[in-house]
């Protein structure tokens, strides 16, 4: 598994996409942490109105990530596990390891690559104002391990690489906006996207930011299920 884990992550970073994205959210974290550092006026007016200081330099980040989170990881990860399968690569790596194994190890090594990445922005944001913001920090790892832990799930249940390229590109547009709109609506036809996707649980108590990694959890067992009894 570390063998599995070690190469996603380390291919991960071979991919074009990967490094603009990477690049995209340095930068924007860069560009809104040194506004934010000229500009002490405004941290002092967010305060006033009952936000917190962390929030105002990491807001960047989390907006990226809240809003195109899906998107990204999809567009770098939708073929996860089916183009093992697409490949054939499937059967060496069973010979090898077990197949829960190989999916833990794809998945971990994935959400490797995507803390790796906040933790950049989070260093920046860091070496600007002189603060690591743990619960900002904390709250993009729990929408990450939920984000990734879909990816695998449909990479898994969807066994074509290019269905998944156009399922991510679908499901990283509709999933925030479904998402954002259930967790300040009502309406009857939202609440399953209340309670399934993220969102709503990042501004409660500790404890319900726990909720999304239960549920990313359920999300890789399951994928572990199917692919125990995949015809490979």
């Amino acid at each position: 598994m570390i063998h599995i884990l070690s190469r996603e992550f380390l291919d991960s970073f071979k991919s074009v996409r990967s490094i603009l994205i990477i690049l995209f959210i340095t930068f924007v974290s860069y560009q809104s942490a040194t506004f934010i550092d000229s500009n002490p006026g405004l941290i002092q007016e967010i305060v006033k109105i009952g936000g917190e200081e962390g929030t105002v330099y990491t807001a960047a980040i989390a907006l990226i990530v809240l809003i195109l989170g899906f998107l990204f990881v999809f567009a770098t990860s939708h073929d996860l596990i089916n183009k093992e399968i697409e490949l054939k690569t499937i059967r060496l790596l069973v010979t090898k390891t077990s197949r829960m194994q190989i999916m833990v190890g794809k998945f971990l090594g994935t959400l490797l690559f995507w803390v790796a990445t906040i933790t950049i922005s989070f260093a920046v944001i860091f070496i600007i104002s002189g603060s690591w913001f743990l619960k900002d920090y904390f709250h993009s790892f729990v929408f990450l391990f939920y984000i990734v832990s879909f990816v695998v799930l449909v990479s898994t249940v969807f066994t074509k690489s290019k269905l998944t390229m156009f399922l991510g590109i679908l499901f990283g547009i509709a999933l925030p906006i479904l998402g954002l709109a259930s967790a300040v609506s009502s309406k009857w036809y939202l609440v399953p996207f209340k309670y399934l996707l993220p969102y709503r649980y990042l501004e409660g108590s500790i404890g319900l930011m726990f909720v999304p990694i239960i549920i990313g959890v359920i999300y890789l067992l399951i994928s572990v299920f199917i692919m125990q009894r995949k015809d490979l």
